[in-house]
């Protein structure tokens, strides 16, 4: 398989050949143990796991998948819960990276759970087995990241992903250390406190947004030309492409209007770009911090969007590729019983929250049956009621057949919105056992939930408004003086749900701090209806009603 991959590796050691930080500070890389490394068990292993890969990666390629070349490193414990807990090696460091490390570890040390896959969106792509994984377990995870990685690369979220993140972030993370020694730790721990609050607010369509300067000219530019057009008289506004006098009386108009540009001149959802670019009292270390975290918030914005579709993507391909990998003997009864009992565990039914593995794999695997022509009497008869399309039967190789092409098309071009919008139907939220529920309190208080429907149109539209805007409340920068005193005011695009009080009794100090002057938002008023105002002025929070 030699240039379709990138080579297996044993340890994670050369990758780690910087320090990575957590808890707050720093870490060394482990050295290398000779003594366990190089053991005749150690080397066995080692021996099966490279042995099949080059296994999956062949069964993969015949199901037409393309992943990045990936290269696998085999680590202990505490090195993948660290990379887990700052989703990018070489990451800046601070405190909440580190409170998320010692819950990971908490939960292994105590037998609650562990990271089974932790793969990097890179080019090549960066995977990691735990290595007292059971042998069948790293296979079945080489199985299930060839899906991610097949992923990263074709769905259209991810074109304009900058694959080098992980070499960027330590450059950054290089930078913050700078920092931390001319500004103090606590002060920049502190505003990275204030940024990473707002780390949702940022406009990943638009990642190279213009710096100050040139955005105001951008933006006066575009106000000229609006105002030149308004002011000018009806039969001269096409004047400059039917007559040479036109462009004379164009002129006349733009010395005598000049176009006042209001800041900013449209609501600006890129709330971290904006204030990078207006926050009037920030230094150039603050702004680069900005810079930082808006960027690193653009890498994940994909992957966002994308969990139900990316997680069951990699189910849907790790169940077929280990199954091939059994028919073939490729693996042995005791394990082929093995890996299915961890897939059971992966897929399983959540009765609290939506599995995303398990949502995912099951629409593509009802996906399969319907372009394939596979589906069952009462789903046929649904279909045709409906005056849908229904397939013919295909019995010949999955790889070869008209689902295995449909699939790649429906992961390409869609995201989990999407991909429940154009695709949920009546037959997949039976095969779900999916219904919408309302919570009601009885006469004592206690409260219990009842089902509201199990109507598939009901269901389907929870899902889609579930997962509108990555499940995050839309909120703009609507003005930037407002009050004429330099107070930024934010509005709420109410959509039926309203703001956390506690969000907002957290973030507006956090906006504050940046800002540096008295901060408004806007958001719908529950109790009365209407508008609603809080207003922080660094001291407290009021609120006042706005007609």
């Amino acid at each position: 398989m030699s240039g379709e991959r990138e080579p297996f590796n044993k340890t994670p050691e050369e990758y780690f050949d910087v320090e990575l930080p957590i808890d707050g500070g720093w870490f060394e890389a482990p050295e290398k143990n000779e003594e366990v490394d190089n053991t005749p068990e150690f080397l066995t292993e080692d021996a099966e796991l490279e042995d099949a890969l080059d296994k999956i990666w062949g069964i993969a390629s015949e199901y037409h998948l393309d992943p990045f070349p990936t290269t696998f490193d085999l680590a202990p414990a505490k090195i993948i819960n660290q990379i887990a807990a700052y989703n990018i090696p070489n990451r800046f460091s601070h405190w909440t990276f580190g409170r998320n490390y010692r819950v990971q570890r908490t939960q292994y040390e105590h037998g609650m759970g562990k990271i089974y896959e932790l793969v990097i969106n890179s080019d090549p792509a960066q995977a990691y087995l735990m290595e007292n994984n059971a042998p069948i377990d790293n296979k079945l995870v080489m199985a299930h990241v060839l899906g991610h990685t097949d992923f990263f690369k074709h769905n259209k979220l991810f074109e304009n992903t900058k694959r080098d993140m992980p070499a960027i972030a330590a450059r950054s993370a290089e930078r913050f250390h700078g920092y931390e020694e001319s500004e103090g730790s606590m002060e920049v721990e502190k505003f990275l406190d204030a940024v990473l609050s707002l780390d949702e607010y940022s406009d990943p369509y638009n990642p190279d947004r213009p710096y100050k300067d040139d955005e105001i000219e951008q933006w006066t530019r575009t106000a000229q030309r609006k105002l030149d057009l308004e002011n000018m008289p009806v039969e001269n506004k096409f004047a400059d492409i039917m007559a040479i006098g036109g462009v004379k009386k164009q002129a006349e108009v733009r010395r005598n209007k000049k176009a006042v540009v209001h800041i900013p001149p449209e609501p600006d959802q890129d709330i971290l770009g904006f204030l990078r670019n207006h926050a009037p009292y920030l230094e150039d270390w603050q702004r680069d911090v900005i810079d930082v975290v808006r960027d690193e918030s653009n890498y994940f914005f994909p992957q966002k969007r994308t969990k139900i579709m990316n997680e069951g993507w990699a189910a849907y391909w790790h169940k077929r590729i280990m199954r091939e990998m059994g028919t073939r003997g490729h693996i042995t009864n005791s394990e082929d019983e093995s890996w299915m009992h961890l897939h059971a565990g992966i897929v399983t039914e959540s009765g609290k929250s939506l599995n995303p593995y398990h949502v995912g794999m099951k629409m593509y695997e009802y996906l399969e049956d319907y372009y394939n022509g596979n589906l069952n009497a009462k789903e046929t008869d649904w279909l045709e009621r409906q005056g849908k399309t229904v397939y013919p039967k295909y019995d010949g190789p999955l790889e070869d057949s008209p689902a295995t092409e449909a699939l790649r098309d429906i992961m390409i071009h869609n995201d989990d919105q999407s991909f429940m919008r154009n695709y949920f139907d009546k037959n997949i939220a039976d095969r779900l056992h999916m219904y919408t529920y309302e919570t009601k309190t009885d006469y004592f208080g206690n409260e219990y939930k009842v089902v509201k429907s199990n109507g598939w149109e009901d269901i389907r539209s929870q899902l889609v408004n579930m997962l509108d805007n990555n499940g995050t409340p839309r909120i703009s920068v609507i003005e930037s003086d407002y009050a004429r005193s330099s107070e930024l005011y934010l509005a709420h695009d109410f959509d039926g749900r309203a703001l956390d009080q506690d969000y907002i009794n957290k973030t507006l100090p956090y906006v504050y701090q940046i800002w540096q002057k008295t901060v408004h938002l806007e958001t719908y008023d529950g109790d009365e209806g209407g508008k609603l105002v809080y207003k922080y002025d660094g001291h407290s929070i009021t609120t006042y009603k706005k007609s």
